[in-house]
């Protein structure tokens, strides 16, 4: 169970990273102001094919993590941690397939429900690292916790960023491309990229604390 759990987890980071990845070389082609609006709606759909990786990836990462925290370190975790890791993994990716489905178009509030989620999983987090701290959890595991608290709430960010370019791309597509349109796009992704380095460093970060597992 625990080798299988490690797989998992290892195999969320590489879709996470692998889909980010996507995501960022379809952004250069959505604000190459020479190519045509069409091709530029085509980037964009290839863009957020891209971005489910990571959008799965991230409860995945989360479940597998508490499950194998749970097995790592019993005495300290109980075994309802895994359970709690998984129901918020079924709530979550279930969020995420309704969102971006027939749904989600007829009920936009689940974004609402998406975000409270992202929001609730940063502090507790944030409190659970601090908390294992103090129950003897290695400084380590608890520092990976962090970071992942920190990947979340730049996800959050990416989202609030991405709003002002959203409002550009749809005015492109309904009134056609535009110098001033072009701007806009170009300054709102620079802020969003920030955070996507952000977690790219922090990805990096989390599977280097990750080798301990391993190695241990």
């Amino acid at each position: 169970m625990y080798t299988l759990l490690l797989y998992i987890h290892v195999l969320a980071l590489v879709y996470w990273l692998g889909g980010d990845l996507g995501t960022y070389l379809s952004s250069r082609h959505v604000l190459r102001s020479d190519l045509s609006v069409e091709s530029r709606q085509t980037a964009f759909k290839i863009l957020m094919e891209c971005d489910m990786g990571p959008r799965l990836a991230m409860p995945i990462i989360l479940g597998s993590g508490c499950h194998l925290a749970a097995l790592r370190w019993p005495g300290i975790l109980p075994a309802e941690t895994a359970a709690a890791g998984w129901a918020v993994v079924a709530i979550w990716v279930g969020l995420v397939a309704a969102i971006h489905s027939a749904i989600g178009q007829k009920m936009p509030s689940l974004a609402q429900w998406d975000l409270g989620l992202r929001f609730a999983v940063v502090f507790t987090l944030l409190a659970a690292a601090s908390y294992g701290l103090t129950l003897g959890l290695p400084g380590w595991i608890a520092l990976k916790i962090a970071v992942f608290a920190v990947l979340v709430a730049c996800g959050i960010a990416v989202r609030f960023g991405l709003k002002p370019f959203a409002a550009a791309y749809l005015k492109m597509i309904t009134e056609g491309a535009s110098d001033e349109g072009n701007y806009a796009m170009v300054t709102h992704m620079a802020v969003v990229r920030r955070y996507v380095w952000v977690i790219w460093v922090g990805l990096f970060l989390n599977a280097a604390l990750g080798l301990r597992v391993i190695t241990l």
